[in-house]
């Protein structure tokens, strides 16, 4: 059995090819040009920086040699040395930090205006919740895991490169420091080759090992943390978007109730990981506090020997240091690393998701679109499989001619709006052929009346933009449909679902009608299914400036007095094990012997 719907825990793809889909996203030479460009700048800087620290390093043995020996000329010497050096570590660090912000700035325009093309391209955004739990919450993917993903990698990879440039640095600096520590055993002196380098390198080993085994299971956390906070705040959304209707119904304690789920979901999680961090910091602190004390155990017996001076040990000391804290970022990092991979797997997810959305559909899709012989739309033999039931014409054979009204009646809970989305295109289930002339303009009006959150003019012009009309044109228009109260928020950007009535917000659409003068409009109910002035005013409006544009209606309303031309009726078949889809636990799936 195939199913429409995916699960979001079905296999993910490796970290390895999740990075080169990162790495794809940025779209053009143009764009990844820049990216590597700042890359190049910051590892520039950075490897300045390790030079100048091992400048400062060596800085710190000399004064300490010179307070050892109480030379005041030498001192004062190095305080100018050390003026210098912070100087320009000053300016490195600066330089730094803006790359820094400016390449989270660069890499989240890249990722988040790819997944906004992947995500609106014709058809997706309704598509998209027919393949399962990575459908859920959006916005939460383009918004917040995307600005979470950019600023963890950025960090990331600027610490890796960071660490590991000083590690190399320093690696060489304490192999030759290593030579200074003389082991005095049996009264036969020696030294190891690099011993502080392997110390360095095997007490950073230990501290890993203990925090990969505790930290582990931060990554699975960090993950359903994600998943449960956008449960929650859609819970929200939701809540505030009804407040009206709760506050009629006296709903609060109840929403509250509602609402304590969800949280109850995101505090057992947080608990999860505030554990698992407690317990990591157990590894992490104990590793950091160590480390203040073991270059001065393990240099001890250099020093105590004679063979090692003071500001010799204070150099192993600062030397010994850098190693580590270029180690340690590995160590530590792994809770930041446990929460990039949840963040990478949830946007790479989403975005292969909507990449392979046109091709689930087109295994599934069996409904023909074609191009009309004629100036005519053609619904020939059409069958359209609903979560309702088979849905078709009372007519094999459908042609509506260029001009002509005709009205699809169909009972409540037929599946009319499933027959409307079919006729868009964007429902393929089911079969038969549908033709559109080629060449003109089709407007599909739904039910529900969508108004962008923008200006009335962006409203008005909508999905077309607002430059394409002028603000005469505009006002003429709103003034058609005796919404001319509304011309000087003409520039205004608004809610207005929130701001215009039900019915003013149809006179809206019949406005954006008259300025987009299609030849076909298809719309899911009636336009005129209105009070009675604005019924006269729509039906006025279709006998002049939109007398030549034909109207297909799917709807339950007919109003009479000759406005629809004719009337085919809409059938709907119940489901049954016949049925090529059926829902299951609210998923729409295909039968077995469709699958």
């Amino acid at each position: 059995m195939s199913s429409v719907k995916q699960n979001e825990t079905a296999p993910q793809e490796s970290v390895y090819s999740q990075v080169r889909s990162l790495w794809k996203i940025i779209d053009g030479p143009k764009a990844r040009n820049g990216l590597l460009l700042f890359g190049g700048a910051i590892t520039g800087v950075i490897a300045t920086n390790a030079l100048v620290q091992i400048r400062l390093n060596t800085w710190q043995g000399n004064i300490y040699d010179a307070i050892g020996t109480r030379n005041l000329s030498i001192f004062m010497n190095e305080v100018v040395i050390f003026l210098v050096i912070v100087s320009t570590l000053l300016c490195l660090g600066v330089a730094q930090t803006w790359l820094h912000e400016t390449l989270k700035v660069r890499l989240r325009k890249a990722v988040t205006f790819d997944l906004l093309k992947e995500w609106l391209s014709p058809r997706r955004a309704f598509q998209l919740p027919l393949t399962g739990a990575i459908s859920v919450n959006p916005d939460q993917r383009i918004q917040e895991d995307t600005r979470r993903l950019c600023e963890l990698t950025v960090d990331l990879v600027v610490g890796l490169i960071q660490s590991t440039l000083l590690l190399g640095a320093f690696v060489g600096v304490l192999w030759g420091l290593s030579a200074q520590v003389v082991f005095v055993y049996e009264g036969n002196a020696f030294t190891i080759p690099g011993y502080m380098v392997w110390a360095a390198i095997g007490y950073a080993a230990i501290g890993s090992l203990f925090t990969w085994l505790v930290g582990r299971p931060l990554i699975a956390a960090h993950t359903d943390l994600r998943v449960a906070e956008a449960d929650f705040r859609i819970n929200l959304v939701r809540v505030n978007e009804s407040a009206d209707e709760i506050a009629l119904m006296h709903g609060e304690a109840a929403e509250r109730e509602l609402l304590h789920r969800p949280v109850d979901t995101v505090l057992m999680i947080m608990q999860k990981i505030a554990n698992r961090l407690a317990a990591l910091g157990w590894v992490t602190g104990s590793y950091g506090w160590l480390a203040l004390l073991a270059p001065l155990l393990l240099a001890a017996p250099g020093y105590f020997s004679g063979s090692l001076s003071l500001g010799g040990l204070m150099m192993v000391v600062g030397a010994f240091g850098q190693v580590q804290a270029a180690l340690r970022w590995y160590v530590d990092r792994f809770p930041t690393i446990a929460e990039w991979r949840a963040m990478l797997a949830r946007v790479i997810g989403y975005r292969t998701a909507l990449q392979t959305l046109e091709e689930k559909s087109s295994k599934t899709s069996h409904i023909r679109y074609e191009q009309s012989a004629d100036n005519s739309v053609t619904l020939e033999k059409l069958c359209v499989y609903a979560p309702s039931g088979r849905v078709t014409l009372s007519e094999p054979l459908v042609r509506v001619a260029p001009g002509e009204r005709v009205l699809i009646s169909a009972a409540p809970k037929s599946g009319k709006t499933t027959f409307v989305k079919a006729l868009a295109g964007i429902w393929g289930w089911g079969k038969g052929t549908i033709s559109y002339p080629a060449g003109q303009r089709v407007a599909f009006v739904p039910d529900t009346i969508y108004l962008p959150t923008a200006s009335l003019k962006t409203a008005l012009a909508y999905p077309r933009p607002a430059e394409e009309i002028d603000d005469d044109e505009a006002i003429k228009a709103l003034e058609r449909v005796r919404l001319g109260k509304l011309a000087s928020d003409l520039n205004v950007e608004r809610r207005w679902e929130k701001e215009l009535a039900l019915d003013e917000q149809r006179r809206l659409m019949l406005a954006n009608m008259l300025l987009y003068k299609p030849q076909w409009i298809i719309q899911d109910e009636s336009i005129i299914e209105l009070d009675d002035e604005s019924r006269n005013l729509a039906a006025s409006i279709f006998t002049h400036e939109l007398a030549d544009t034909a109207l297909i209606s799917v709807g339950r309303f007919d109003p009479g007095n000759g406005f629809y031309t004719r009337k085919v009726d809409l059938c709907t078949t119940p489901p049954s094990l016949h049925m090529p889809l059926r829902l299951e636990n609210g998923e729409l799936r295909e039968t077995p012997e469709h699958a």
